[in-house]
């Protein structure tokens, strides 16, 4: 298969995890057998994707679902890199995937991005919990209820692997932190930025002091933009090279982490930053219920966002190859830069 062209579509090109992938693609060994189609909402950004990279375009979104399943129709691999949980459109990707199988006789890949909100709990950043997942272990994660975060999805995933039109990869990022980098992020038309952090920042700065869920007892595993994106260009490789070979459907959930931190540890070091510049002490202080529901609109997301546990261990990606650089003491260090961001705009 590596012999010829691959058709590869992305969903999410020109976002902070798909834009990272995209680049990682963009500069494959065998980049010059890659043929990448990409959905995108605006016509600036189609022409950056065509002229400046090779990039085939159709305009458009998620909701477009005749176009999703015309892109997947005609994929080999699909990179699903935008809503983690947006079912109706994963349902047009797969039409089209099926319909490929149909003709082609040959499996089709999809590497979706789901995320360790899957895992977490209702700590309310009260409590730490020694509970840790293991993506080697799919019996943990079937013990999960099929409404938990991110399962409108994934299980659909699974369930079309089983029935054996697709290989399925689920790739479960935890806290992404760092600025994306690469030629696609140069253009200025990228997304650089994760959501999470800057999320808490903002609203730390809207109330003049850094704050946090509760105590900021809970845990969160994190995983840097670059190592994250490498992951996916790992199982992308694998599942080229070993197909069937490669844990997939039940067996193929992929968590991305490489480091723990305490909510506190995190918004600590956010309070120093703010501080620095003038903006409250350097000691965080607990939101209010009504802050979480004006920031994120309703406050049981905001608890699980922002104060939860989720803890998991990446034993699978490590066994395919993955070798992560970042640690949790990076993480905190690009707190510098994503508060002197914050505090620009």
């Amino acid at each position: 298969m590596t012999s010829s062209k691959i058709n590869i579509f992305i969903t999410g090109a020109t976002g902070y995890i798909g834009g990272s992938v995209l680049e990682r693609l963009l500069n494959h060994p065998n980049a010059a057998n890659f043929s990448i189609s990409a959905i995108v909402r605006s016509a600036e950004k189609a022409k950056v994707l065509e002229t400046q990279f090779g990039v085939k375009t159709v305009i458009g979104s998620n909701s477009d679902f005749d176009k999703l399943e015309a892109l997947a129709k005609e994929a080999d691999v699909v990179l699903s890199c935008a809503d983690s949980d947006d079912l109706p459109a994963m349902e047009a990707i797969f039409r089209g995937i099926k319909a490929r199988f149909e003709k082609t006789g040959v499996k089709p890949i999809l590497i979706h991005t789901s995320g360790t909100g899957l895992i977490t709990d209702e700590a309310k950043g009260l409590f730490a919990t020694e509970k840790i997942w293991h993506d080697s272990r799919p019996e943990e994660i079937e013990s999960l209820p099929d409404n938990a975060f991110h399962r409108n999805v994934d299980l659909p995933i699974v369930n079309a692997d089983k029935e054996g039109w697709l290989l399925g990869y689920i790739i479960l990022p935890s806290t992404i932190y760092g600025l994306a980098s690469g030629k696609v992020f140069e253009t200025g038309h990228f997304n650089r930025r994760s959501a999470q952090i800057p999320l808490l920042i903002k609203l730390s700065i809207a109330r003049g002091q850094a704050g946090m869920v509760g105590q900021g007892k809970a845990m969160w595993n994190s995983v840097h933009i670059d190592d994250n994106a490498d992951l996916y260009l790992t199982v992308f490789n694998a599942a080229l090279a070993g197909r069937e070979k490669v844990p997939h459907g039940r067996d193929g959930m992929y968590y991305s982490e490489n480091g723990e931190h305490t909510w506190y540890d995190l918004c600590k070091t956010i309070a120093k930053e703010l501080s620095s510049h003038g903006v409250g002490t350097d000691e965080p202080t607990t939101f209010s219920d009504e802050e979480l529901t004006n920031a994120v609109g309703n406050l049981a997301a905001a608890n699980l966002a922002l104060g939860s546990n989720s803890r998991a261990r990446g034993e699978q990606a490590r066994k395919l190859g993955w070798k992560p650089k970042y640690t949790t003491e990076d993480l905190l260090k690009s707190l510098k830069t994503e508060v002197e961001l914050s505090l620009r705009k």
